[in-house]
């Protein structure tokens, strides 16, 4: 079994989360060699997944760091709009 856990340091670690986990309900439908796991402090995003194999391991890394960068970037693109009200 291989295990990979990223921190990501972020001032809006509850709207990544938000943002990110309902995706969870898709991986346990679709009965994947991975598992992952998604948790929040106050100032990180905790994304820890365990696979049967590299390609897994690999493949769910990609999956869910690109969640969180495309969540991150939303988050960033509604903030500045807001700004230029």
């Amino acid at each position: 079994m291989l295990r990979a856990t990223y921190f990501i340091e972020t001032q809006n670690a509850e709207c990544l989360y938000r943002s990110i986990t309902p995706e969870l309900e898709t991986i346990a439908i679709a009965g994947t060699r991975s598992s992952v796991s998604v948790h929040k402090t106050s100032d990180q995003l905790i994304i820890d997944i365990k696979a049967s194999d590299a390609a897994s391991c690999r493949s769910a890394t990609n999956s869910w760091l690109r969640l969180a960068l495309i969540a991150a970037e939303m988050d960033k693109i509604v903030a500045d709009a807001e700004k230029n009200r």
